[in-house]
């Protein structure tokens, strides 16, 4: 979402710089050239908050932009450094508090502290409803910060790269039908319970499942898959630049997640025609779908309703689709950067949190009145 970002307001005359503490990275040749690449030369991004003022105090940006309080802090740390008067944005990209559980030791307790600190500097882009109610609901001291922009997803390009062939064998003519995941392998996915729940599916149907991306979980999700005896029925093929075929001919696009923030992956597998199946897990899928409109939302952790949920609804055709892509216009490409864009000028030239009353006037923003599907 970054990249697509930083690539759309570099189209519309932003100059653009990305700073990176690795270089390496499956999407380091996505960026058109007019981005500038900074590579702050660090071992992680707390390490790297004397690098990030340096370039503050030589560039003097009007804005800098980071994602939750993995960058967002150490964003907020070099700017007390640099004290360039750079407004800091933060994207709020998952729902703190499902994040926060994975806080350790002293950091359950200093993390959230410090947060509610420090980002009283920062504007901050919510990227659902979800997120946002989550976040003030940790945080509700910072309402007039927070502001809502869904993400840039849905593109021209992207329903081009859906009409290309899938390079797998078993999505040949004929063959059985195929149901797809899409993500990165580990717990938060819900794999393991995927896995499970088509391990039923497999006894009353002749399906398939691909689940595609790596993660620290393959080696025990390859085990789980031997366990359940459904070698050559189920297989892990790892990151696909371009997983977007997969899902256009997919049976159904399965979502398994224990929580989310706004599944980009979602909205993605609805734009290029699949249907899909979700865990209705905070937060995103509910509001993406409009409460099981366009798709068949499940309970989280629950094999068996996700099993009878591949088996009995796999094809959602409850809305039409004139109106699923009157639906998917609020997550297109263009509608988030004229909001994204709307709304770091506005922040550009309005006071700091601190000194008004309430959250950030701009154009683009989404009403809570928004028409919903039912």
């Amino acid at each position: 979402m970054l990249l697509t970002l930083a690539e759309g307001l570099s189209s519309r005359g932003y100059d653009i710089d990305l700073l990176v503490v690795r270089k390496d990275g499956e999407k380091k040749g996505a960026l058109p050239g007019d981005i500038k690449i900074i590579d702050l030369d660090a071992p992680r991004t707390l390490r790297a908050v004397p690098a990030i003022a340096r370039y503050l105090r030589k560039f003097r940006p009007d804005a800098l932009i980071a994602s939750e309080h993995y960058s967002g802090l150490p964003a907020l740390y070099a700017l007390c450094l640099a004290r360039t008067g750079t407004r800091c944005i933060i994207r709020q990209d998952n729902t703190w508090g499902m994040d926060s559980l994975r806080f350790k030791g002293r950091h359950r307790a200093i993390t959230p502290w410090i947060t509610g600190l420090l980002f009283r500097r920062a504007e901050i882009i919510a990227v659902s409803r979800g997120v946002e109610d989550d976040f003030l609901l940790h945080f509700p001291h910072l309402r007039k910060n927070v502001s809502m922009i869904y993400n840039p997803v849905v593109s021209e390009h992207l329903t081009f790269l859906g009409r290309k062939a899938p390079d797998h064998p078993w999505f040949n003519p004929g063959s059985p039908p195929v149901l797809v995941a899409v993500g990165r392998l580990q717990p938060a996915k819900g794999f393991d319970i995927l896995i499970d729940a088509f391990s039923r599916v497999s006894g009353m149907t002749n399906a398939r499942l691909l689940i595609l991306g790596e993660g620290p979980d393959r080696d025990a999700l390859q085990r789980r898959i031997e366990e359940h005896n459904l070698l050559g029925r189920c297989e892990l093929i790892g990151y696909r630049e371009n997983p977007y075929p997969y899902m256009a001919q997919s049976h159904a696009f399965v979502l398994s997640s224990r929580f989310e923030g706004l599944p980009t992956v979602l909205i993605e597998a609805l734009a290029v025609g699949a249907s899909v199946i979700a865990t209705d897990c905070n937060n995103g899928p509910r509001e993406i779908l409009a409460d099981g409109t366009f798709g068949t939302l499940i309970p989280v952790d629950d094999a068996e309703a996700l099993a009878n949920a591949i088996i009995a609804s796999i094809s959602n055709e409850v809305a039409s689709k004139s109106e699923l892509q009157e639906w998917l216009h609020q997550f297109e490409v263009e509608s988030s950067l004229d909001a994204h864009d709307s709304f770091i000028r506005a922040a550009i030239s309005s006071p700091p949190p601190k000194d008004r009353d309430s959250p950030l006037i701009f154009k683009g923003q989404i009403s809570t009145s928004m028409k919903t599907y039912t």
